[in-house]
């Protein structure tokens, strides 16, 4: 059947059926589809954390402070007698500021120029249950020894019998504004529950994700399966409800960058994936940015009503984590230009002190607790093992260009 879709102004033509409502189309207790090919939409993502009953474990000097919690707390920072609510909040807005400058530059935009940070509180206890999966195959401890090319860390406890877990992200973000937000989960799940900025993120259509298997013969087990790991060129396809419509078509985006190709095996209804080097869309305030992931691995399991849900992981490179989440130093608009550097300052302070953490204190906290890709010259490592949860949903996946209606707008 030949049909349009009109997605926010995007057309793709393509060939496809779209099924809506029964999942009678996809099942895993059911046959493969005819030549082995499914696909899904991610309309769920997280940062897998730890879990939050152990917040007096994980962070027995509370939580860190940003700019403007700083300032809060300091003398300058108490409420003039007289002085009016508007007139206090940009008194306190401008003394942030202050503290997020450093000879006369923003330490946003040079973390590295920080001084040591005592507002910023790191969780370093080594007794922590974690989500995730174990991605180098061994469970490492800093007073153990070290593989060629590795580099020293704690592994986490998993949930359930799991061990070995590599999330450092867990450790940099557990005891600020974000790992609090985060930290909502299930105790007695595996995975965490509920839903994240980032999912909001990615319905509201600023960017997805797309998996795709081909050489399927079984949902419950299957040797060899090749895997895809694309963005998406267009938005989610959301229901009256805000939910992702199931088998709804997606335009995989077709830069080389945004698309990785590995393969993988299935155990047990478990698809578990070789690791491959990915890159995703990231958009946050209007701004675009890039989310790389090295060595990225899927461990999900296939749902009755056709989805999946699990873990993808791997490791970040530390430059590119501080920009997508901190500083957004390489941040461009949606004309492809370097984004104002006072929208970024803007953004920057205000928004990790909403979050309760300084740039530079994050800075350091990535590369003290990097795990991976040592600088063959210096030693230092210099990307860190992230962990998210993701869940999706069936989906017709194509390779074909999308044009959107403004595109001529847009040209220079």
């Amino acid at each position: 059947m030949r049909f349009v879709d009109f997605i926010k102004g995007k057309t793709l033509v393509s060939m496809g059926v779209i099924g809506l409502a029964t999942g009678a189309i996809f099942s895993h207790s059911l046959e493969p589809p005819e030549g082995g090919q499914v696909g899904f939409i991610v309309h769920g993502m997280g940062n897998a954390l730890a879990r939050p009953s152990q917040i007096d474990v994980m962070c027995p000097e509370g939580r860190s402070r940003g700019y403007v919690q700083i300032f809060e707390h300091s003398p300058k920072g108490q409420q003039r007698e007289g002085e009016s609510v508007a007139d206090f909040r940009n008194r306190v807005n401008k003394g942030a500021f202050a503290l997020a400058e450093i000879d006369g530059g923003n330490l946003c935009a040079h973390p590295e120029l920080g001084p040591p940070d005592p507002h910023y509180k790191l969780m370093a206890a080594a007794d922590v249950v974690a989500f995730g999966i174990d991605l180098d195959g061994r469970h490492t401890t800093h007073s153990g020894t070290l593989e060629k090319g590795s580099c020293a860390h704690d592994d986490f406890r998993g949930v359930g019998d799991r061990s070995g877990i590599d999330n450092q992200m867990a450790r940099v973000v557990g005891c600020d504004g974000a790992g609090e937000q985060y930290a909502a989960a299930d105790e007695s799940g595996d995975l965490p529950s509920g839903e994240s900025g980032v999912s909001e993120m990615m319905l509201q259509g600023g960017w997805a994700v797309l998996v795709v298997l081909r050489g399927l013969d079984s949902y419950e087990s299957d040797d060899h399966v090749d895997v895809g790991l694309y963005a998406s060129a267009d938005p989610i396809v959301l229901s009256a409800k805000r939910e992702a419509i199931p088998y709804a078509t997606y335009a995989s985006d077709l830069d080389a960058r945004f698309r990785g190709d590995t393969h993988g095996r299935i155990v047990d209804g478990v698809l578990i994936t070789e690791p491959v080097d990915v890159r995703f869309h990231w958009l946050v305030a209007g701004l675009h940015l890039e989310r790389p992931l090295k060595d990225a691995r899927l461990e999900v399991t296939f749902n009755e009503d056709g989805g999946l849900q699990g873990y993808l992981a791997g490791y970040t490179p530390v430059e590119a984590m501080y920009d997508i989440n901190y500083g957004f130093r390489s941040a461009v608009t949606d004309t492809g230009e370097p984004a104002p550097e006072k929208m970024k300052r803007m953004l920057s302070v205000l928004g990790n002190s909403v979050m309760g953490r300084t740039c530079h204190g994050a800075y350091a906290a990535l590369y003290r607790f990097a795990d991976a890709d040592p600088d063959p010259v210096t030693g230092r490592c210099r990307s860190i093992s992230t962990q998210y949860w993701i869940r999706a949903t069936p989906a017709f996946v194509v390779d074909a260009e999308t044009h959107g209606v403004n595109d001529a707008l847009m040209s220079p």
